[in-house]
């Protein structure tokens, strides 16, 4: 093993360091990548990654060139198998990804670093497509700083200076790169919308919800903690059993499946003229919505919206459906009411909210008849409905057993073990049976507070479904089956939370590790909330309201684009002219050479020993001749020579010079420790 490790040493001492900090950039760089990338695409590109690296380490040598050509033909072939196209955001990132590691294989010229470190800056802007955290861009900086550092040592790529000297000069053009960078962020104009866009990726993923309901679709988001949205109140805030975020809506079914009838049509309603068919029965609640990017259209709201967000539909049950898909970060303001009356006059469509597949489910239809017999009116239906699911042994489990055949009749009558998608179901189709109009209603449910801040964090594991069924002289109401279920049959306690809150506060004290554990992801989460605010969400209407602050604090008038321009152009020639000055200082100031200096403190200690050396007197003679008149002091004065002579006149001194640095930090500190003993 000790043979195995002084090998590998004595092979990265003779690998190319320039080569070394630009694998380790890319690496870094393309870590996000595999992590989101099938593994069609990150085995071989990690495999090439590595080819390379033991290249570098002079194990392997590099392919030939007919290789090249069949990888690269695999390559291609690889992606398109696995998105079945070559365009859009996942493809095109995915053969950039493996075509940057087939480029190491034939890097062997200038040039060809050159490309390569250029599309590695490249692959460091595709992570910002599916990641804008904080977190993310702090990691990025770091690889920028790797690749940057590369630039410079392949720049220097014979100089025998220090590698940290290369790390050093990297980081410090990053930093003068820092105010034209804020420069650009707060002054270049935003425009609504982007200035180009990727295609959509037919067959890129989603988390959260999606255009249809069936067993088994929402219980799998049980358990993911990935943040949904964000909301902030401006007021207080309703309580948790009236916070349901609404989102799509499913009125037909298949006998296992709820989705959108084919007829289905959106009705866009301008959000000036919003009037819905509801009374309100209190005061609106006003709050922001920050929404992470989903893949789809939904845009949730509590139940009932008061209006619209910008560039958003509303369809005929209520759902705000944005004109574009949202691929990325949006932010929101929005106003509901939580206590109202909808559609109270307005009597629901029987073809589509009594809708059922024919002969199926014959137990459950035997059920509501029964159901029907015993009430004495719809209202009276309800109530015996959700008696019934508290009475009977249901349980509510986030690891339902699987539905095959019939999901309602083998939920209602064998199981009775299911999440919040198997009661909605459940009751919407014994509600539709029993004659009273029906519908599924997906989104989320409650939220929790980080207490580090003023916000509720609302996550895929909020995800919930609950029913409404339309009663006269009440319009369309909602009902949660899952609230019926007793806390003994609630198999995970953290679902008591939302299902139960009054029995959820009576739990046992939180183990200190993991409330330290929550504190710690709450503060990070609110650094995130943060940058979303101030950075992602920096839109054109924030910086004017930012410029137009700013203007009117010097007397000027509102911003426009001239004054923009104006401003952006005058901000940047400030910020380039003190680069300038002090680029030019540091190259006039005259560089102290840390060498001469302490052999000139060496020759004035003999001066004062009576030895002056003569003005074209060289170190050497002058050595020889101070050791024939102080022979007691001739070993120090040697040493001291031969020091100065291996650091001022030896090749890799000579090369040292020429760049402009200084001799090596190890070396020079026993020179200068030999002068300072040879004084004393």
């Amino acid at each position: 093993m000790s043979a195995f490790i002084s090998s590998l040493k004595q092979h990265v001492h003779q690998a190319k360091s320039e080569n070394l900090w630009l694998l380790a950039g890319l690496s870094l760089g393309l870590f996000p990548h595999f992590a989101r990338l099938p593994l069609l695409i990150t085995l071989p590109s990690a495999t090439l990654l590595i080819w390379r690296l033991l290249y570098d380490l002079r194990y392997f040598s590099l392919p030939p060139q007919w290789l090249r050509w069949l990888l690269t033909l695999i390559a291609i072939s690889a992606t398109y198998t696995s998105f079945h196209t070559l365009i859009g955001r996942q493809a095109g990132v995915g053969l950039l990804v493996i075509m940057l590691c087939l480029k190491l294989m034939e890097m062997d010229k200038f040039r060809d670093v050159g490309v390569v470190i250029g599309l590695g800056f490249f692959v460091i802007i595709t992570v910002f497509l599916f990641d804008q955290s904080v977190f993310t861009g702090i990691y990025m900086l770091v690889v920028v700083s790797l690749l940057t550092t590369s630039m410079s040592a392949f720049s220097r790529e014979f100089s025998t200076a220090s590698q940290w000297l290369n790390l050093r000069q990297a980081n410090t053009i990053m930093l003068q790169a820092v105010p034209l960078a804020l420069l650009l962020f707060v002054l270049f104009p935003r425009l609504p919308a982007p200035l180009w866009s990727l295609p959509s990726d037919t067959f890129g993923a989603a988390t959260g919800l999606s255009d249809s309901m069936s067993p088994g679709k929402i219980s799998h988001l049980s358990n993911n903690n990935a943040v949904a949205f964000r909301v902030q109140f401006d007021s207080e805030p309703p309580p948790l059993n009236k916070r349901y975020w609404r989102g799509p809506v499913f009125t037909q079914f298949d006998g296992k499946t709820w989705s959108k009838p084919s007829t289905y049509q959106m009705n866009p309603v301008d959000e000036a003229a919003a009037s819905f068919s509801y009374r309100t029965l209190g005061e609106p609640v006003h709050y922001s919505i920050t929404l992470e990017p989903h893949n789809q259209k939904w845009i949730f709201a509590l139940d009932l919206l008061a209006t619209l967000p910008a560039n958003s539909t509303l369809s005929p049950e209520y759902e705000i459906i944005s004109k574009h898909t949202i691929e990325q970060l949006i932010r929101y303001p929005m106003s509901s009411y939580p206590d109202y009356l909808l559609d109270v006059d307005t009597l629901p469509n029987p073809a589509i909210y009594l809708q059922l597949p024919p002969d199926s489910s014959p137990r459950a239809r035997a059920l509501a008849k029964q159901f029907r017999k015993e009430a004495k009116n719809d209202a009276d239906l309800v109530q015996i409905a959700l008696l019934y699911i508290h009475e009977e042994p249901f349980y509510y489990t986030r690891q339902p057993p699987a539905l095959p055949d019939d999901p309602v009749d083998e939920f209602l009558f064998d199981v009775r073990r299911g999440f919040c998608e198997h009661y909605a179901s459940s009751f919407v189709f014994l509600m539709r049976a029993a004659g009273i109009p029906a519908r599924i209603v997906t989104g989320y449910q409650g939220g929790e507070l980080n207490p580090q801040s003023d916000y509720y964090i609302v996550r895929q594991s909020d995800a919930h479904a609950w029913a409404e069924v339309w009663l006269p002289q009440k319009g369309w109401q909602r009902i949660d089956p899952t609230s019926m279920i007793p806390a003994a049959r609630i198999e995970n306690q953290q679902d008591l939370a939302r299902i139960l809150p009054d029995i959820a506060q009576l739990g046992t004290p939180p183990n200190w590790a993991k409330a330290a554990w929550r504190q710690l992801q709450f503060g990070l989460d609110r650094v995130n909330h943060a940058w979303n605010q101030w950075v992602i969400n920096y839109n054109d209407d924030r910086q004017r309201n930012l410029l137009n602050r700013l203007l009117s604090s010097f007397g000027f008038g509102e911003i426009d684009w001239q004054k923009m321009i104006t401003l952006l152009a005058a901000g940047m020639g400030a910020v380039l002219l003190l680069i300038a000055i002090f680029t030019l200082r540091s190259w006039r100031r005259p560089q102290r050479d840390l060498v001469v200096i302490a052999y000139t403190l060496f020759c004035q200690q003999l001066a004062r020993r009576g030895i002056q050396r003569g003005p074209a007197e060289g170190p050497v003679d002058f050595s020889q001749r101070a050791q024939q008149l102080r022979p007691d002091i001739s070993p120090a004065i040697a040493r001291i020579t031969a020091l100065y002579l291996h650091l001022r006149y030896a090749p890799q001194a000579r090369s040292t010079q020429r760049n402009g640095k200084q001799a090596p930090p190890k070396q020079l500190r026993h020179l200068q420790a030999a002068v300072r003993q040879f004084k004393a």
